[in-house]
């Protein structure tokens, strides 16, 4: 089972994109996403394609330049990027995602305190 701590620690291990998108796992993802999610990379624009992700959705074409991990979990294959996480199910089409929640920055906090 997949908690919100171990989501938060994807984002801390993974908080910057690899120097080459080569030390990137994309065999791993490939061995365990195609079959049901028909992942693939368009040549064309060097886009991550996950086709069990409605077109219209905003994760249905990643930038791979913008992939930080892809890390394996016992039932899930997690894509990892700035602000969220995709999990891919291994055995069905199911797709989660999380994304970040951004905490106020310190000038937010100031703003609200002054509006009061």
């Amino acid at each position: 089972m997949i908690t919100r701590d171990i989501v938060n620690n994807l984002y801390k291990k993974y908080n910057k994109t690899p120097k080459s998108a080569d030390m990137l796992n994309m065999a791993l993802l490939f061995d365990y996403a195609t079959e049901h999610h028909g992942v693939y990379i368009d040549p064309d624009t060097e886009e991550l394609v996950i086709n069990s992700i409605d077109t219209n959705s905003p994760f249905h074409s990643i930038p791979v330049r913008h992939i930080h991990a892809i890390v394996p979990f016992e039932e899930w294959v997690a894509i990892v990027i700035h602000s969220s996480v995709i999990f891919l199910n291994r055995n069905s089409s199911k797709v989660a995602v999380d994304i970040k929640n951004v905490k106020p920055s310190f000038m937010d906090r100031l703003r609200g305190i002054s509006a009061e």
